[in-house]
């Protein structure tokens, strides 16, 4: 089934799946609104034509229409640096949709029909990542589809043969709308990556044979934090059965110990990002807007709710990230993990094990921190600062767009290693205090804990000496951006 985009529904799961190829379609009731508000428009000189000096320059009163909205849109194709990747230029088109569908824009329906096409039929216009301050909009991101959209470009075979009116130009590039759809890709993919990062956390506890404590639901309903006791409850159904993870084992390090807090932040994170996203991809991300047949000049092209939600959002990840890298040291130092042999393999000397899995693991971590600095404390003016304040939205999506990358790597290490630790525990192999090796009692772990286990296995083998660790980090980070440790499997 298509996704109907109708300026009032699209979430950001759905923007994902129109990412990775879904098709879409324009509601019926959303193109008669569009047709309708397009009507409404009234009598006299269109926005940008009274605009058309400063957005264009001292010559515009010599253009005709046409001319005006393709210098226009060329124009501002002013991006740099890498391509965005296929999927981010479909949501963006797929987002830029859902605010024309608003029917506040003064649009007609063809200007959306023309970004379905090119969505529906895999038209994919080349679009540099950088150069988009996410102020009046992403309007040099947006402007590199708009080229393609409107024919100034070579016009792919089989797409509508659209031509803009003034404010269409104006509305195709205007608004945050790569923005948004950068972090709503990005929201759906961390989603993921916490539900791994539970796995990965009630491994290590299952390893580590962690006191119960830490996830008793009357210690977290006591704090009142729904993030924390959302984790206390997942983890508590991770670890059912385990007689390894059980009260009164004594105080664990506050890796394990205050995993609810750390990481329930990142839940209700989430929840806020989302809610502040899905309100954008369905609100009117354009200036001026047609309301009541009157033209309203306003602001709602700045990216400042969307950038702060965005930081905000990394700084949380990064805190997942931390968190995941300390229960990773803890398995591989033999001092601190109840028994188990330092890097987690039996040899000694040259064999170094997961030892630098670990300075992976902290290197990831390390630029998780460098890339949570908030992109929106930071502003330029441009524009002959008549843009006076900007959002720097786009950069603060594009960070924490890398972050995920980090920290989907780092609980990959984390699930390697945990199974690994398990190995160990169900094999029986033990190490006193001075490093001997002793036999110890074989464990059983709990019935979910030995299937994700089991995933884990068909895909990484035990480690029994040094070997190259790339494959198996990559397999491990692997698992976590398809979903697989969790039986899923599904595009990144």
């Amino acid at each position: 089934m298509s996704i109907a985009l109708n300026g009032q529904t699209l979430s950001t799961s759905d923007l994902h799946a129109i990412a990775h190829g879904e098709s879409v379609v324009l509601s019926d009731a959303a193109r008669a609104q569009m047709r309708a508000n397009f009507e409404s428009m009234p009598e006299g000189p269109s926005i940008l034509e009274e605009k058309r000096h400063w957005l264009v320059g001292g010559f515009a009163s010599e253009l005709t229409a046409d001319e005006l909205c393709r210098t226009f849109i060329l124009g501002h194709c002013a991006g740099v640096g890498e391509l965005l990747p296929d999927e981010m230029v479909r949501a963006t088109m797929a987002a830029r949709v859902n605010v024309l569908a608003t029917a506040t824009t003064g649009c007609r329906p063809e200007a959306a029909d023309v970004l379905i096409a090119m969505l529906n039929q895999g038209v994919t216009p080349r679009v540099p990542s950088q150069g988009s301050v996410g102020a009046a909009g992403d309007l040099a991101p947006l402007a590199h589809i708009a080229r393609v959209a409107c024919g100034y470009t070579d016009r792919p075979a089989g797409l509508p043969d659209y031509r803009p009116n003034p404010k269409e130009a104006l509305a195709l590039i205007n608004g945050i709308s790569m923005t948004a759809a950068l972090g709503a890709v990005a929201v759906t993919r961390i989603e993921r990556i916490l539900d791994c990062s539970i796995a990965a956390c009630a491994m290590t506890m299952e390893a580590m044979g962690a006191d119960a404590g830490c996830i008793d639901d009357r210690l977290l309903q006591a704090r009142k934090h729904p993030g924390g006791i959302e984790i206390g409850e997942r983890l508590r159904i991770w670890l059912e059965g385990s007689a390894q993870v059980v009260p009164n084992q004594g105080a664990n390090a506050f890796s394990i110990r205050a995993a609810p807090a750390v990481m329930g932040t990142l839940v209700e994170e989430l929840c806020c990002t989302r809610t502040i996203l899905e309100r954008e991809l369905n609100g009117s991300g354009d200036n001026p807007l047609l309301i009541d047949g009157e033209w309203i000049e306003g602001g709602n092209f700045h990216g400042a709710p969307v950038a702060q939600a965005l930081d905000s959002l990394k700084i949380a990840l990064t805190q997942l990230a931390t968190v995941s890298e300390r229960r990773t040291f803890r398995l591989t130092y033999g001092q601190l993990s109840k028994g188990l042999p330092s890097f987690l393999v039996r040899g000694t000397g040259l064999n170094s094990g997961f030892m630098l899995t670990q300075y992976t693991a902290a290197s990831l971590a390390s630029e998780c921190k460098g890339l949570a600095h908030p992109a929106a404390v930071d502003t330029i003016p441009t524009v002959q600062h008549h843009e006076d304040h900007v959002s720097m939205g786009p950069i603060a999506a594009r960070m924490l767009l890398e972050i995920t990358e980090c920290v989907a790597d780092i609980v990959g290490i984390e699930l390697l290693l945990a199974a690994q630790a398990l190995d160990l525990r169900m094999r029986g192999i033990g190490f006193d205090a001075a490093g001997e090796f002793m036999e110890v009692d074989c464990v059983t772990p709990a019935p979910r804990i030995a299937a994700a286990h089991a995933v884990v296995r068909q895909h990484i083998d035990y480690w029994e000496d040094d070997g190259v660790l790339h494959p198996a980090l990559a397999a491990a980070g692997k698992l976590v951006r398809t979903g697989e440790i969790l039986s899923e499997n599904g595009p990144w």
